[in-house]
């Protein structure tokens, strides 16, 4: 399939935010109805951070993807692909925009908070695992995730270190 990557549109939230809604109720095996429930109600405002940039995937104009990334914190917030159209290079190509952006922005690392059952998918693309963590939905509705993280250039090894520290103990999530 030869789809096409652009920036997205405030035309293209709506459809986002059903791509996301249908991704999050069919992809997500390892939440229980009440957290998913509670992610999908609360995903509009979760798309509205002021720095964040985005990314859509679509084929004859048919969103099929989309990837949204926070360039200040160099964190992923959210890729998420069609469920009829998983596994055929879509998520891993806005990864790779993604990661571009992250580079040419000077980035030495990327992070992202991922949810359980794209785990699998950062890994294979390069990701290591910081550690378990999670979050409360806007109903207080526990939403356990595992924060992972990308180096993009060589550094020091303490240097590595102090970026896992920061990461660890100064997250948002």
């Amino acid at each position: 399939m030869n789809f096409q990557i652009r920036s997205s549109t405030p035309k293209d939230f709506k459809k986002i935010i059903e791509l996301q809604t249908h991704s999050l109720r069919n992809l997500s095996p390892n939440y229980n109805s009440t957290q998913i429930e509670s992610l999908v109600r609360s995903q509009a405002s979760a798309r509205s951070a002021e720095d964040e940039i985005s990314f859509v995937a679509e084929y004859e104009h048919e969103i099929l993807g989309f990837a949204s990334f926070l360039k200040q914190k160099s964190q992923i917030s959210g890729i998420y692909v069609h469920p009829s159209f998983i596994r055929q290079g879509i998520g891993t190509k806005l990864l790779e925009l993604v990661e571009k952006i992250a580079i040419d922005g000077g980035d030495k690392a990327i992070y992202v908070t991922s949810s359980l059952s794209t785990v699998t998918f950062y890994q294979a693309n390069g990701y290591q695992l910081i550690r378990q963590s999670g979050f409360y939905s806007e109903e207080k509705i526990w939403i356990p995730c595992i924060n992972l993280e990308k180096q993009l250039i060589n550094i020091p090894d303490t240097q590595k270190l102090f970026q896992c520290l920061y990461y660890y103990f100064f997250s948002s999530k």
